[in-house]
């Protein structure tokens, strides 16, 4: 919570998040003038809700510059010092941020009665929330944003993006229109890995998001990695399942045969339908023997499925309390403003580190395979 007052006091509608989102969209309402130029009015509606049709004079005059992504930056570590200070973030603020945007807009309706005013078909659903808005008018937006991450200065490695669990957001949407690697988080739940294929809601990621973007010509990231999250440890040493997905620490046996069996299921879902296989960066190169792996299977496991640790109670909890990422955690005691006290032996956070840095440098490169901040 401490985190969220920090970006309300620190930023403003302006410059989070929802302000990076009014400005997409003040972009390509820019482009549409000249097309719009022989309409009476131009729509009032949006593809992401009535608060962002709505823009400040301020935010409308700039409407026609390229979008600069630092305008939304905040630098954490001016707030925590705790924070590495090469790490900038776009914030949003909960509710703060993301409530207000889907007020109802009348005036849309008011104008969809006017004979004489052109309205898109975007008024007609300006009331419904941002997550449940289905269409493709995002797209031009996600182009944009696409644009905006590529004019990024060289001194800025990688970006990511976390997305919200429901997959066919538009804002989710933008997120794979934009960037060039996914990294699914898997658990060991069957109806929570059912769900990249299958779900009632329309929010199946592989099967209802990534794939129709696919076949119109919108999604521009692969899957990069498959991660199996909070996974228990047996030893602190890396191990290679029989299936042959690497992980830094060794988790159970039985574990392990779950993880196998999982990207196996993948991969027979990948084998049915081709459509999945090119979901997944390089995989119609793939050949046997890749990756370490025996058979195409193995090299398709090898290649995409990975695990990561979960934290102790203490260290993780110590960490979304203070603020205190566990890349630099040390093994002093600690006293969290909840009242919440204690310490992670250096051996404990020396493994930490030290499997996150591996996972990290397989998602990146080995310019992250660097001297580990003392525990």
């Amino acid at each position: 919570m401490k985190g969220l007052q920090v970006t309300v006091e620190n930023t403003t509608a302006d410059t989070r998040a929802e302000g990076l989102i009014r400005d997409l969209e003040l972009a390509i309402d820019a482009d549409d003038d000249d097309a719009r130029a022989g309409m009476k009015k131009k729509t009032k509606g949006s593809v992401f809700g009535a608060f962002f049709s709505k823009p400040s004079p301020a935010a409308a005059a700039s409407s026609r510059r390229e979008i600069d992504l630092q305008k939304y930056m905040i630098r954490p570590a001016a707030h925590n010092p705790a924070i590495p200070p090469n790490l900038y973030l776009i914030p949003s603020a909960g509710a703060v941020s993301w409530t207000d945007t889907q007020e109802t807009n009348d005036d849309a309706a008011d104008a969809a009665a006017d004979d004489d005013e052109f309205v898109d078909a975007m008024d007609t659903t300006d009331r419904a929330p941002l997550w449940t808005r289905k269409g493709d008018a995002w797209h031009r937006a996600g182009a944009r944003l696409a644009r905006a991450l590529d004019d990024l200065p060289p001194s800025f490695d990688a970006v990511f993006v976390d997305t919200d669990h429901l997959a066919a957001c538009v804002l989710t949407k933008l997120a794979l229109a934009s960037c060039e690697s996914v990294v699914v988080p898997l658990s060991f739940d069957d109806g929570d890995f059912n769900r990249l294929f299958q779900d009632v809601t329309g929010n199946a990621l592989f099967t209802d998001v990534m794939i129709p973007m696919k076949a119109k010509g919108q999604l521009r990231a692969r899957v990069k990695r498959m991660v199996f999250s909070k996974v228990g440890s047996n030893k602190n040493e890396a191990v290679t399942t029989a299936g042959g997905i690497e992980s830094p620490f060794k988790p159970s046996k039985t574990v392990m045969d779950q993880m196998d069996a999982m990207a196996q299921q993948v991969w027979a879902a990948c084998t049915h339908d081709e459509r999945y296989k090119q979901l997944f960066a390089g995989a119609e190169e793939l050949a046997p023997g890749q990756y370490g792996g025996g058979n195409i299977v193995g090299a398709f496991t090898a290649k995409f499925f990975t695990a990561m640790k979960m934290a102790p109670d203490l260290a993780a909890n110590l960490s979304k309390m203070m603020g205190l990422p566990l890349c630099t955690m040390t093994s002093r005691t600690y006293h969290a403003p909840s009242g919440l006290e204690g310490q992670s032996g250096k051996p404990v956070l020396d493994s930490l580190k030290s499997e996150t840095q591996r996972l990290v440098a397989g998602l990146l490169d080995d310019r992250y395979n660097l001297p580990l901040l003392e525990s």
